[in-house]
């Protein structure tokens, strides 16, 4: 394609410059070096500029937003009458609620079975064989039998296989612990005064339990605004 194109040169030259004089095709020459420099705008990139469509547009305006908000979290508080108590006037300061995982334990157990009757007979069973057990009353594991609940893993395995020796065949599972902790948070713009005051009266605030930090301004979406 590019001889091809190198050709279509050469003979538009050709015919260009007869019209000054004669020139046979055989005088126009290329050397190696030109060979190299002739290149097709598309190899360069330069095919075009694209236009943006107005939600292109309206996306890199909103990212461009977004690169400059700076949010700052103090906290965490460990309950929510701390956080009240500690409010900052500012209505820029903003309170917030948030679910995390505190802890998890691993149940081992078996079932779950179609009735709470039928999980009956079987935890009846199981006592008869000194296999201490319950009944689990509702949630996803409603009607299953619980035969022990571990703090770690590797504890319930081991329960697990015990009890398949005794031919039980019992699940574990992770089951988490969920907490709730609280913080206040400012969004402001990057580099305004504002922002550096706001943070000033913060920093008055943490303590041993509590620090201030930038973070990630998306995190908000999961958080529960407090009133």
């Amino acid at each position: 394609m590019r001889w091809f194109f190198v050709l279509l040169v050469a003979v538009n030259t050709a015919f260009f410059l007869s019209d000054k004089g004669s020139i046979s095709l055989e005088s126009v020459t290329f050397t190696p070096e030109d060979k190299g420099n002739i290149q097709l705008l598309s190899e360069l990139g330069l095919g075009g500029t694209k236009s943006l469509t107005k939600e292109e547009a309206s996306n890199r305006d909103v990212a461009a937003g977004a690169e400059k908000r700076a949010c700052l979290f103090l906290g965490p508080y460990s309950n929510k009458d701390e956080v009240l108590a500690g409010r900052i006037s500012s209505g820029d300061v903003k309170l917030f609620a948030e679910k995390y995982e505190r802890s998890a334990d691993y149940w081992v157990y078996l079932g779950p079975y179609s009735s709470f009757n039928e999980a009956a007979k079987v935890g009846a069973e199981l006592r008869g064989k000194r296999i201490d057990n319950f009944i689990i009353r509702g949630g996803e594991l409603k009607n299953a039998i619980s035969l022990g609940v571990f703090t770690t893993e590797e504890r319930a395995r081991v329960h697990a296989k015990g009890l398949l020796k005794r031919e039980y065949s019992s699940a574990v599972k992770r089951v988490a612990k969920e907490g709730v902790r609280y913080w206040m948070a400012y969004v402001g713009l990057e580099g305004d005064q504002s922002l550096k005051d706001i943070a000033r009266v913060m920093e008055k605030k943490t303590d041993n339990n509590k620090s201030l930090e930038k973070k990630s301004c998306n995190l908000i979406a999961s958080y529960q605004e407090l009133d």
